[in-house]
């Protein structure tokens, strides 16, 4: 087991303000997301400028028992880009992209976006990235891409969620009510009208 250190992290005007517990290179994947539903989701609340220059999406999938919201959970907003279960979570205030979960406290899924955080505090908690996934959805194409399959990014996500879900981590959650299971906030479905015009400004 690799070192672990905290990592607070705060949305782009600093209302919101959260800490990751225990986190790591071993603790969870670091990754460049280039799919398209993480990219527009991002244009579509108006952070354009945090994709890199192909469209990527920097996050950190880890167990949602190390996320601690410290300030602006009432700011928080949710969309689901699809009629997939991924909800996408961000902050109102400024429009920061902050989370990915699933649509109920159980099973227990975080994919944290690192995109608008310090660099420099993501660097030294989590180190450097495992490569690029949906690599080939990058738009424009990368040229030197360093693929990770979707088998290998199983291999760490599949036992976290199984922690989390089968051991009571899922109730740390504090993106749900351990209760109803339910989100915080209710999450709105983007339009295919909106996510094409987000896409074509």
């Amino acid at each position: 087991m690799g070192a672990t250190s905290d990592l607070p992290f705060t949305c782009t005007c600093g209302r919101f303000r959260g800490v990751l517990h225990d986190v790591g290179p071993d603790e969870g994947d670091r990754l460049t997301c280039y799919c398209s539903d993480c990219r527009d989701f991002v244009r579509v609340i108006g952070r354009a400028e945090l994709l890199d220059a192909n469209g990527g999406n920097a996050v950190y999938q880890t167990r949602v028992a190390k996320l601690e919201i410290i300030e602006g959970a009432e700011l928080l907003a949710t969309l689901h880009m699809t009629d997939k279960p991924t909800m996408r979570w961000y902050s109102t205030c400024c429009n920061t992209p902050l989370f990915n979960t699933l649509p109920k406290a159980k099973p227990a899924f975080l994919s944290v976006n690192t995109s608008a955080f310090d660099r420099a505090n993501v660097d030294a908690a989590l180190g450097p990235s495992k490569g690029d996934f949906l690599a080939h959805e990058a738009e424009p194409p990368l040229e030197n891409a360093r693929p990770v399959s979707q088998f290998k990014l199983a291999l760490g996500f599949i036992p976290r969620l199984f922690k989390d879900t089968f051991f009571s981590g899922w109730k740390k959650s504090p993106l749900f009510d351990p209760e109803t299971r339910e989100p915080l906030a209710k999450p709105r479905r983007v339009s295919a009208e909106e996510r094409a015009a987000a896409a074509g400004s």
